[in-house]
């Protein structure tokens, strides 16, 4: 390993709120540094609450655009409550993978160009990726859609309960199903 690829995985491990910053989230700080290490290399379940205008969406975001480079080979499943939700996000994730950091980032660590294969507002693969699968690496799925025979090794969820949700106690239970 070069001292390149030391310093990029050094970073991602120990500070990923850097590469956040790079990408132009420079609102995000050490809370956010703590989500981030905990959303790439933490295995146990957790349900991260946090008030409106935290940043979450967005750690979230810069979270599965990581995943995609490190963990090239998992499927990753991103839910919000309606696909119509979802959009914002995997464009946000999107635009990320395009950016000058990223590319750099998959050139020192797998010394190829990050091509985007699949790039839509439902699915997003790269050329990292060497599953035989057929997977997308991202899925972006509304809380209604089906999951029959879906499998992923990492699944986020965000802004699954909306004002309406928060009313009805059936609908919560639904969704948390």
């Amino acid at each position: 390993m070069n001292s390149n690829q030391e310093i990029f995985l050094r970073t991602i491990k120990n500070n990923p709120v850097k590469i956040a910053n790079k990408l132009g989230f420079t609102l995000l700080g050490e809370l956010h540094n703590e989500w981030l290490k905990s959303f790439l290399f933490d295995k146990e379940d957790e349900t991260l609450q946090a008030h409106r205008g935290s940043y979450k969406t967005v750690t979230i975001s810069v979270a599965l655009a990581l995943m995609i480079v490190i963990y090239p080979n998992d499927s990753i499943l991103f839910m919000r409550k309606t696909e119509n939700d979802i959009t914002e996000v995997m464009k946000s994730v999107s635009k990320m993978l395009h950016s000058d950091i990223m590319k750099a980032i998959v050139k020192v660590l797998y010394n190829k160009d990050l091509i985007l294969l699949k790039d839509t507002n439902a699915e997003i693969s790269t050329n990292l990726q060497t599953s035989t699968r057929g997977t997308a690496q991202l899925t972006g799925l509304g809380s209604t859609s089906s999951l029959t025979g879906k499998h992923y090794e990492r699944i986020f969820t965000d802004d699954i309960i909306n004002l309406k949700d928060r009313t009805s106690k059936a609908e919560r239970e639904r969704i948390k199903l």
